[in-house]
């Protein structure tokens, strides 16, 4: 089924002064509109890993390891007991030997010992140390136990080493289990425990400052004058930060006033790994974050890119003692402030975190979508899985940039290429899910 955008779509965001030129093409005349991937490799190229530093291991939950961790000895330890029930040596049933006198008791968590009669046997538990000389553990469901000795029943299969859990067979003493780079989960902090790792190196939390501008901006418990709406794109933000793991955030508003954006910034800049900014960086005669930022001197990387939504798009670092702070002044529009999130901001943060880039997610479109001017769309979509694992994403285009509304029923949004205006139904692109 054809699936055109409704017109108010199109209508949103006006093409740039040179239709007919793609945007790489119309950068180089007015030096202003860059591609998504020029933006994106800005972004990379002008981050640094932020410092590192030790905390313990019940506070490393989801921080970015910064150290190689080995295993401080093999594991198992030893040979152990995968289950209840007798060690012996299978030699004695190679020999047709199926009644065993139970010699002693092995327990996790005490000393092995000693299997001296090779027709004899241990009663064992599941975790402890195989003794010496024995090479096959029966489970106590497959013996009867008749006063103190073990018969193992009939058709029972065993073979040597059945029970058994190897020493080392997980891993050797000075093999590298955890690389520098990984997130630590519960998974990871298992490994680290288990190595005596109670104290671990990790990147800093990037410290996150969120501003809102514009007079027309109250607050949630606000009742709004008819020219006045409710702020929400900082607790849109502050919440897409946090369940992604980055919960060091502050939360600010920025009358449109010029002094003020001047001296806030100013001030926060020293106080911030990261300052994200939501409206007041377009051509409106209040939008005063350009002028402030190069103020305080930040030196701006690029501010127009060519995407639908989120064209004006702000992007800089400032310097001092040493460490970096970068800027990024994303549309105040919602939808668009929420989608520049996603593309730009969230994926810089798990870099200067040092965690490697996240595997890419695709899905395939349901039905036939058409986009014409030549700039990258990021095209909301509903997603459904069908029967065979396959992801199918349904277009669900915004009516402006505004309409957070029809944008929450979506699930994330799909990366449509500048250089095509039609795309069939089942061709894959690039998806991103919502944080939310």
């Amino acid at each position: 089924m054809k699936h055109a955008s409704p017109q108010p779509f199109e209508k949103a965001f006006p093409q740039t002064n040179h239709p007919d030129l793609p945007p790489s093409a119309a950068s180089l005349i007015n030096n202003r509109v860059i591609t998504v991937e020029e933006a994106e490799q800005l972004i990379a190229d002008s981050l640094e890993t932020l410092p590192s530093e030790t905390v313990s291991i019940e506070d490393a939950l989801g921080r970015v390891l910064r150290e190689t961790l080995r295993a401080d000895r093999n594991a198992p330890p030893f040979n152990r007991s995968t289950f209840d029930g007798i060690a012996l040596s299978y030699a004695a049933i190679e020999q047709g030997r199926s009644a065993f006198p139970i010699t002693g008791t092995a327990f996790a968590g005490s000393p092995r010992l000693s299997l001296d009669d090779s027709n004899a046997c241990v009663e064992i538990m599941t975790g402890a140390p195989l003794p010496d000389q024995a090479d096959c553990v029966v489970k106590v469901e497959d013996l009867d136990i008749v006063d103190g000795t073990a018969r193992i029943r009939e058709g029972t299969p065993l073979d040597r080493g059945h029970g058994v859990h190897p020493e080392a067979s997980d891993c050797q003493a000075g093999q590298v289990l955890l690389e520098p780079g990984c997130q630590l989960t519960a998974k990871e902090l298992s490994i680290a425990a288990s190595i005596g790792k109670a104290e671990l190196l990790v990147s800093q939390i990037p410290r996150i400052s969120i501003f809102t501008t514009g007079d027309e901006l109250v607050p949630i418990a606000a009742q709004p004058l008819p020219h006045q709406i409710r702020r929400s794109n900082d607790l849109a933000l502050d919440s897409a930060l946090a369940s992604t793991g980055y919960v060091q955030t502050r939360r600010f508003h920025i009358l449109d006033d010029l002094k003020e954006t001047e001296s806030v910034i100013a001030s926060i800049l020293e106080q911030s790994d990261i300052i994200i900014l939501a409206g007041g960086i377009s051509k409106g005669k209040r939008d005063f974050l350009p002028e402030a930022l190069e103020t305080a001197g930040v030196s701006k990387s690029f501010q127009w890119v060519a995407q639908r939504p989120g064209k004006p798009l702000w992007f800089g670092d400032y310097t001092i003692n040493d460490r970096k702070s970068y800027v990024f002044a994303l549309p105040g529009n919602p939808v668009s402030c929420f989608t520049c999130l996603h593309r730009y901001v969230l994926p810089a943060l798990d870099q200067l975190c040092g965690l490697p880039a996240r595997a890419p997610q695709y899905a395939k479109l349901k039905s036939e979508f058409q986009f014409k001017p030549p700039i990258t769309l990021f095209l909301p979509v509903l997603i459904e899985y069908d029967a065979n694992g396959q992801t199918w994403a349904e277009p669900l285009p915004f009516n402006t940039s505004g309409d957070y509304i029809s944008v929450a029923r979506t699930q994330g949004f799909i990366e449509l290429p500048q250089n095509e205006t039609q795309f069939v139904s089942g061709s894959a692109h690039r998806f991103r899910p919502w944080q939310t």
